[in-house]
């Protein structure tokens, strides 16, 4: 019988395969190290995008303040020819002996307009919104385009 049990093991035995659970400590350390540094890694990629994310609003800001700046100076330049022309009205009335008190109401449009935008330039050019600086900005550039054709005008009527 004992002959038959061993056989029978041994038959059994065979097809069978087991395997030890083998356990490889250097493995396992290498891995728990490769883990550490990804989370390092993954961290410091956070930090890399929330810089990144920040320079580019501070690029927008900026970009929006460049783009702001030029209409500035459109409004600047259109003041200089306004107090051009009304200077060279003035001459012409002083030849001429013309009325120029219809000039008056355009030149103190236009030096309302100075003064806002020096306080504007001066201390509320960062403590407003985009679109409280763009409003502002296009309600002084509409004011001084329109005494400015309106100084235009009364110069080329004062030419002929």
């Amino acid at each position: 019988m004992k002959k038959i049990f061993f056989a029978l093991s041994l038959m059994i035995g065979s097809y069978t395969f087991a395997q030890m659970a083998v356990v490889d400590a250097g493995a396992n350390h290498q891995m728990a190290k490769q883990i550490t540094q990804s989370a390092a890694q993954i961290k410091q990629l956070e930090k890399s995008y929330q810089l990144m994310k920040d320079a580019q609003e501070k690029y927008r800001q900026v970009n929006g303040y460049v783009q702001q700046m030029g209409q500035l100076l459109n409004i600047i330049n259109l003041q200089k020819q306004a107090v051009n022309n009304s200077n060279k009205i003035l001459q012409k009335a002083r030849k001429g002996k013309f009325d120029v008190s219809s000039i008056e109401a355009q030149l103190s449009q236009i030096s309302g307009s100075i003064k806002t935008v020096q306080a504007l330039l001066n201390n509320g050019m960062f403590n407003m919104s985009d679109s409280e600086r763009i409003t502002l900005l296009e309600n002084e550039y509409d004011k001084v385009k329109s005494a400015n054709a309106k100084i235009s005008v009364k110069l080329i009527k004062l030419s002929y």
